[in-house]
C-alpha cells in the first residue's frame, strides 16, 4: 500500500498549466503462483540449517560435560596424590629422625644421615609439586564450574563404570558414529547445501504471480476530479539474460556442497579416531589396573619387611629408602591409572554423544529433534566412514618366553663316573628347517607416493604371497617397511611402519592368522642403494616380506 500528496505542474510546448494540488494512493495484493521451487527449497535449506545449529549445540554440551568431568576428576586425583606425597614425606621424616638418633648415639654413620636428609628433601619437593598441581586444577575447576572446588573430594570408587560404555570396539563404533552430534551436524550441512543448489537453479525458471491492484486519486495528471482504477492480472517474469550470474551462483553452490561432503568425511574420521583411542584406553587401563594394584601391594609388603630387617641390621639404609620410593611411585601410578580409566570412559561417551545422558544431565525445556522437524532416523552406514579400527597388538607371552635365548649357567660339579650303558642305535638326523622365503616389493608398486593405503594392483601382488603361505605349514610372516631419505627421519619411520601394518592388515583379511604376522618399520636406516639418485631412492622404497615355514617333524 502507498499514498502520496503534493504539488504538480505540467509543461508542454504551447501549454503551461501552472501548479496545482494532487493526492492519490494504491493497494496491491500479490500471490506467487510459481517460482521454480525457490521458496520451497529455501524453506528446506533453512530447516536443515536449524538442525545443523541444534547438533552443534549438542556437540558443545557434550564437550562442556567432558571438561566438567575432567575438572572434577583432576581435583579428586591431585587431592589423592597430595595425600600420598604427604604420607611419603612423613615416612622419610620419621626415618631421617631415627637415623639422626643412631648417629647421635654413635651406632650409625654420618653418611647414612646425609643420605636420608637428601631423600627427605626430595620427598618434600614432591609434596610441594603435588600441592602446586592441586592449586592449578582447582583454579581450572573454578573457571569451568563457576564455584570454588570443595576442600575435600572423596576418591573415586574402584571399578566405577559409567552407564552406556560399550563392551567391544565394534559396538562402540556402531553405536557412536551414527549418534555423534559432530557427524550429524556435518550431514545436515550437506543436506542444506544440496537444497541451496536447487534453490539457485530456480533462477532458470519463470516466475508467475497473481496480482490485484486498487488505485485512487484526485486531480491526477492534470485531470480535475476523482479517479479510481481496479486491476486483476497474472504476471509472468522470465529472465532471459543476466550475464552468467545465475550459472556462477549454481556452480558456487555445487562447490559448497562438495566442500560439505568432504567436511562430513573429515568429521567422521576425526570422531572415529577419538572414539577408538578413548575406548582402547578404557580396555588397556582396565587391564593395567590389576597389575598396578598388585605392584602397589607387593611393594608395600616388601617395604614393611625391609623396615623390620633394617632395624635388626639385615638391610642397608639404601634398601629401605629405595623400597619407600618404589612404594610411593607404585601408588602414584595406580592412582593415575584409576582416574585416567574413568576419564577414558567419559571421553568414549562424549565421542558417542551420550555423556550427558550417562551423567543424568538434561534441560527440561530443550526441544527434541521431532519438534525441530527431523524427518529421518539414524544415519545409514553408507553415509559414515567404515566401522574399522586398528587391530590391537596381542603378545603371546608364553611363546615369547619359550623363544627367549637360553642363558648360560654355571657348570655343575662333575658327578662320579658311572658304568657306560649299552650303545643305543644312532638316531636319525633331524630334518633341516626349510629356508625362509624373502620377497621384496617396490613400495611404488604397492602404494601411492607418501601414502600407506594399498592400491588395487598392490593387493594383486600380495595375493601371490597369500598363495605361497597357504601352500606351507606357516610359522611366521615378517613384514618390514623401508623408505628413502626424502623427508624427515621421524616421518619416514612412521611411514615405513604404517606400510608394513597395511600389508599385515591385508594378509589378515585374506585369512592369515594375525598372531603369526610381525611388522617392523626401519625408515631410511637400511638402504640397499644410494639415495643420491632417483633410481637408488626407488630401490630403497620397498617392503620386505619374509615367510618362515615350520620345521618338518
Amino acid at each position: 500500500m502507498n499514498y502520496g500528496i503534493g504539488r504538480e505542474t505540467n509543461r508542454a510546448p504551447g501549454n503551461n498549466t501552472g501548479w496545482y494540488s494532487r493526492h492519490g494512493g494504491s493497494l496491491t495484493l500479490n500471490q506467487m503462483l510459481f517460482d521454480g521451487g525457490f521458496t520451497r527449497n529455501e524453506v528446506q535449506r533453512l530447516e536443515y540449517a536449524e538442525l545443523v545449529r541444534y547438533y552443534e549445540l549438542l556437540e558443545v554440551v557434550e564437550n562442556v560435560a567432558l571438561e566438567a568431568a575432567r575438572a572434577y576428576v583432576d581435583v579428586a586425583r591431585y587431592s589423592a596424590l597430595t595425600e600420598e606425597a604427604k604420607q611419603n614425606y612423613v615416612e622419610h621424616r620419621i626415618l631421617s629422625g631415627q637415623i639422626e638418633e643412631r648417629v647421635g648415639a654413635g651406632v650409625g654413620r654420618r653418611v647414612d644421615a646425609d643420605q636420608s636428609i637428601g631423600r627427605l628433601a626430595l620427598a618434600e619437593s614432591n609434596l610441594l609439586t603435588e600441592i602446586s598441581n592441586l592449586h592449578d586444577v582447582s583454579a581450572r575447576y573454578q573457571r569451568i564450574m563457576g564455584t570454588l572446588a570443595p576442600a575435600t573430594l572423596p576418591p573415586l570408587r574402584e571399578g566405577l563404570r559409567l552407564p552406556g560404555v560399550p563392551a567391544t570396539m565394534t559396538d562402540a563404533l556402531r553405536q557412536g558414529l551414527p549418534n555423534s552430534p559432530t557427524i550429524n551436524a556435518a550431514f545436515e550441512n550437506v543436506r542444506s547445501s544440496r537444497s541451496q543448489i536447487e534453490s539457485r537453479q530456480s533462477a532458470f525458471w519463470p516466475r508467475v504471480d497473481f496480482r490485484v491492484r486498487q488505485s485512487w486519486g484526485r486531480d491526477l495528471d492534470n485531470i480535475p476530479g476523482r479517479t479510481r482504477d481496479t486491476v486483476a492480472e497474472v504476471v509472468l517474469n522470465y529472465n532471459l539474460y543476466r550475464g552468467g550470474a545465475d550459472q556462477a551462483r549454481v556452480r558456487q553452490a555445487v562447490e559448497q556442497n562438495a566442500q560439505a561432503r568432504q567436511l562430513q568425511e573429515l568429521a567422521c574420521r576425526n570422531v572415529r579416531q577419538t572414539l577408538t583411542i578413548a575406548f582402547n584406553d578404557v580396555q588397556r587401563l582396565n587391564e593395567q589396573l590389576g597389575f598396578l594394584n598388585q605392584h602397589r601391594l607387593s611393594t608395600e609388603v616388601a617395604r614393611d619387611a625391609y623396615r623390620q630387617q633394617f632395624d635388626i641390621g639385615q638391610r642397608t639404609l639404601l634398601d629401605l629408602l629405595d623400597s619407600q620410593n618404589e612404594y610411593f611411585e607404585a601408588s602414584r601410578a595406580f592412582l593415575n591409572a584409576q582416574y585416567n580409566q574413568f576419564l577414558a570412559q567419559a571421553r568414549t561417551l562424549s565421542a558417542m554423544g551420550q555423556l550427558t545422558a550417562a551423567l543424568g544431565v538434561n534441560r527440561p525445556d530443550q526441544p527434541t529433534l521431532e519438534q525441530l522437524g527431523q524427518d529421518r532416523g539414524a544415519l545409514p552406514p553408507e553415509e559414515l566412514c567404515p566401522f574399522e579400527a586398528p587391530a590391537l597388538l596381542v603378545v603371546d607371552k608364553a611363546r615369547a618366553v619359550a623363544e627367549a635365548p637360553v642363558r648360560a649357567r654355571p657348570a655343575l660339579p662333575a658327578a662320579a663316573p658311572a658304568a657306560a650303558p649299552a650303545a643305543a642305535p644312532a638316531a636319525a638326523p633331524a630334518a633341516a628347517a626349510p629356508a625362509p622365503q624373502q620377497i621384496t616389493f617396490a613400495a611404488d608398486a604397492l602404494f601411492d607416493f607418501d601414502r600407506a593405503v594399498l592400491r588395487p594392483d598392490g593387493r594383486q601382488r600380495l595375493d601371490e604371497v597369500v598363495g605361497r603361505i597357504r601352500a606351507i605349514n606357516l610359522d611366521v610372516v615378517i613384514a618390514v617397511g623401508h623408505t628413502d631419505s626424502m623427508g624427515s627421519e621421524a616421518h619416514n619411520q612412521r611411514l615405513s611402519l604404517r606400510r608394513a601394518e597395511a600389508v599385515k592388515a591385508y594378509l589378515v583379511n585374506q585369512g592369515v592368522p594375525a598372531e603369526r604376522i610381525r611388522t617392523e618399520g626401519r625408515g631410511e636406516s637400511q638402504p640397499v642403494a644410494s639415495n643420491d639418485t632417483a633410481q637408488g631412492r626407488a630401490q630403497n622404497r620397498r617392503v620386505d616380506i619374509t615367510v618362515v615355514e615350520q620345521p618338518r617333524r
